[in-house]
């Protein structure tokens, strides 16, 4: 039997949920609808915006600040309220939402958890549940739902405890968490793709075609009808794992992000494919010539790299992007130096080296010529998500938001860091389509504080102070 979920929309079966969502935060049950009363007419944005409650008051999702007077609330398949609603949940909105005001009117709010189950082991700011291995990082997952504790080490997870996980599955079949909260008692439940499926058997795996991190058993009259390898399935068991698997309770199929036509948004890490079609948080997502790139460039595309993918769905369930939003636009290129284990310096900035840095081409060394990509935590902390080694060069170049500018004087602000110009400063504008040289006062005429990527270069670096050789600002496709 197909059942409607609160968003009204029918499960598909089959292969096909491979390309959809990992974490479907849509739910079976509760009163279906949107609310005792109609929401007030919204103005474009979104029909369906699936993300991380980053800020409540309302509820802030995809930078977006939803209005949830109005709407129906579940969590976890349960009634509730927003007052229930926790940063760092996984949640998927539906609504109206205005992107040059930033505000919103949500019909109804799902929320719903990756992981739930006892920790079975703790290691170094991760904890094993239900033989999937949860990643923590300091000063940005939310623990406990406590702002005071920012640190995995306060948290005092220990084996045995009980806690909820909300998250995202990353290119390497983890799952890095936005919120891991203890409870006082719980279920054990996941979520994965279907692979290696059997009569009274199949495994689960993060990510579709990815490795297996836990074996599930069942009877054959509890198998939803169409599940095949590919299907992304919730299973819950009321036992804990045993020797990596579980004998399940209850095998439900999780349903698509939206409708065709629908227009949608979705965030989260990308996990397999190229630039033109690739896959975020389980959803696929294609690109063309008209899609906009916002915090960043095109050339910003990266397996593992965090971003927004919003369009409508096609007729095979896919995205098709008009507008990619990335979440950590910071580049740093120069050389090395102060390097730990724990951080370097480049550019004489701070960088954070956490136990899920990528270091590709490493190891680093003082004096290595790298790239950084990197993120800011709760702490305003620059923490980096990939450092690259690169080969020797004199070569440098600074990415991310312009926070202060003066035209006359000719300066820029980013990370902190004022960057001068002088007469032989060349001035840029680059999209998807073009590259192209501008005045200076064309390029500040366009550069909006605050909103604005901009990527200054120095061909001969020696000290951040000397006067940039070039400045190219994002234009936004």
């Amino acid at each position: 039997m197909q059942i409607l979920n609160t968003f009204g929309l029918v499960p598909r079966f089959g292969i096909g949920l491979a390309l959809f969502l990992a974490f479907s935060l849509s739910g079976c049950g509760g009163s279906g609808g949107y609310g005792s009363s109609a929401p007030p007419p919204g103005t474009s944005g979104a029909a369906v915006s699936q993300g991380v409650v980053t800020a409540k008051g309302s509820i802030f999702v995809n930078g977006i600040e939803y209005d949830t007077t109005y709407a129906t609330v579940m969590i976890d398949d349960n009634s509730g309220t927003a007052a229930q609603l926790q940063v760092g949940m996984t949640v998927k909105v539906r609504g109206s939402s205005d992107d040059t005001t930033r505000r919103g009117s949500a019909s109804a709010v799902v929320a719903r958890d990756a992981l739930e189950g006892t920790i079975e082991a703790v290691g170094a700011n991760t904890v094993t549940v239900m033989g999937q291995t949860v990643q923590i990082e300091d000063n940005v997952t939310r623990l406990n739902d406590d702002d005071t504790v920012k640190l995995f080490s306060g948290a005092g997870f220990a084996v045995g405890n009980v806690v909820e996980v909300n998250g995202y599955a990353d290119d390497n079949g983890g799952l890095l968490a936005t919120r891991v909260a203890k409870k006082t008692s719980g279920e054990f439940e996941t979520k994965g793709f279907v692979t290696g499926l059997a009569a009274t058997t199949f495994n689960l795996s993060r990510i579709a075609g990815g490795a297996s991190f836990l074996t599930v058993s069942y009877s054959a009259a509890m198998l939803p009808a169409g599940v095949a390898n590919g299907s992304l399935v919730e299973v819950k068991s009321i036992a804990a794992p045993s020797g990596g698997a579980i004998m399940a309770s209850l095998i439900r199929l999780e349903d698509t992000l939206g409708s065709s036509g629908e227009k949608v948004e979705v965030e989260g890490i990308v996990t397999s494919g190229t630039l033109a079609n690739f896959v975020v948080n389980g959803q696929q997502v294609v690109t063309d010539a008209s899609t906009l790139f916002e915090g960043g460039l095109s050339s910003d595309f990266a397996l593992g790299a965090k971003l927004e993918a919003e369009g409508t769905l096609n007729s095979s369930g896919a995205i098709v992007a008009s507008k990619i939003t990335f979440r950590s636009n910071i580049k740093i290129e120069g050389n090395a130096s102060a390097v730990t284990s724990t951080g370097l310096s480049v550019l004489g900035k701070p960088v954070v080296i956490n136990q899920f840095t990528r270091v590709d081409n490493g190891p680093v060394a003082d004096a290595s010529h790298v790239e950084v990509r990197a993120k800011l935590d709760r702490d305003g902390n620059l923490v980096a998500t990939r450092i690259r080694v690169l080969s020797p060069s004199a070569r440098a170049f600074l990415q991310g938001t312009v926070s202060a500018a003066d035209s006359a004087a000719g300066t820029l602000t980013i990370l902190g860091t004022s960057l001068v110009s002088d007469t032989s400063t060349q001035w840029r504008a680059s999209s998807t389509a073009s590259d192209l040289p501008v005045s200076k006062a064309e390029f500040f005429a366009q550069l909006k504080t605050n909103i604005s990527v901009v990527k200054v270069r120095w061909d001969n670096f020696v000290a951040i102070t000397d006067p940039i050789t070039e400045a190219e600002i994002e234009l936004g496709k």
